[in-house]
């Protein structure tokens, strides 16, 4: 093979030469066919063909060309270095300007066109821009609009309440002037607007005590309501200022605050109850109605129990 190849072409036949002529030499002197030698190197023929044509230009660059024809160097068993010499290292191109004319007028590929309003407005970016500053606005103006609605009916509700009341302290005082006799003498004129006075007066003192006497039932009503309430789980008053947590069977906190003097928190929807009691001396803890000794449980006067 190497013979065959010798005589077909050596390292001086291939000056001047720009595409590897050794390398299809040398694989037809092996009898290979170029497929068998693209599949035997895993390329794609095109590339191969490329390659022995000399379309570098069709190739991803001279080096992969390069690189191509050592392989194919090394599977024909032949030596690559006159197949190298024939494969140019850069490919000299022809510059596009020289064909034009010197004189051509220049034209930068940066130069910005003429604006178009029209097509700036239309770009998705700035769409989406004042689409969301439009919801910006709308969320932070609306609750304003909104409250000041309410509180405009408000005014207009206030108002509509206090007009019946200043209609009827306009009409109470002129009652008595149609009930006046004409010709009276003045004894009897000294003494009528006392009298008529006296009227509206004894009319609004029953008025008065009316509040009290209705507060009566009521709070009649809630001292029975709280007696006959069955007893809470856990009761806990404050006799002086105490901190207390309170956390439930799902590990929440119920309460986590200072109780002042005369305080009382009474808890039942969802025990075991863990406590946690800052003064234990300022609280009494009552548990299903029984007193229960936090005192005695306490260490630094910081009572923990558990309610169940």
């Amino acid at each position: 093979m190497s013979e065959a190849f010798a005589r077909q072409g050596g390292p001086g036949t291939g000056e001047g030469v720009s595409r590897p002529v050794l390398l299809r030499a040398a694989r037809e002197a092996a009898g290979l066919h170029i497929a068998a030698l693209a599949a035997a190197l895993k390329v794609p023929v095109r590339k191969l063909e490329a390659l022995e044509a000399g379309r570098y230009e069709e190739l991803p660059d001279l080096t992969f060309a390069r690189a191509l024809a050592s392989s194919a160097c090394r599977h024909l068993k032949v030596d690559p270095v006159p197949v190298l010499e024939q494969i140019p290292n850069r490919v000299v191109r022809e510059l596009g300007g020289s064909r034009q004319n010197i004189n051509a007028s220049f034209q930068s590929a940066q130069d910005p066109g003429p604006i178009n309003p029209v097509s700036w407005l239309s770009r998705p970016a700035l769409l989406a821009a004042i689409v969301l500053l439009l919801g910006a606005l709308v969320i932070v103006f609306l609750p304003r609009v909104e409250n000041a609605g309410s509180a405009q009916d408000g005014t207009a509700g206030t108002a509509t309440v206090s007009e019946p009341l200043e209609t009827e302290e306009s009409v109470g005082p002129a009652e008595p002037v149609p009930a006046q006799e004409p010709q009276a003498p003045a004894a009897a004129d000294g003494q009528t607007p006392a009298t008529v006075g006296a009227a509206p007066a004894a009319s609004l003192v029953p008025a008065t005590p009316a509040s009290p006497a209705a507060g009566v039932p009521a709070a009649t009503v809630a001292t029975s309501a709280s007696a006959s309430a069955p007893h809470a789980l856990l009761t806990i008053a404050a006799t002086g200022e105490t901190w207390i947590e309170v956390v439930n069977g799902a590990r929440a906190t119920v309460v986590q605050r200072v109780l002042n003097a005369g305080e009382s928190i009474d808890f039942s929807t969802a025990p075991p109850y863990s406590v946690v009691l800052g003064r234990a001396d300022a609280a009494q803890v009552t548990v299903r109605g029984k007193a229960l000794d936090v005192q005695g449980q306490a260490r630094n006067n910081v009572a923990r129990f558990e309610v169940k």
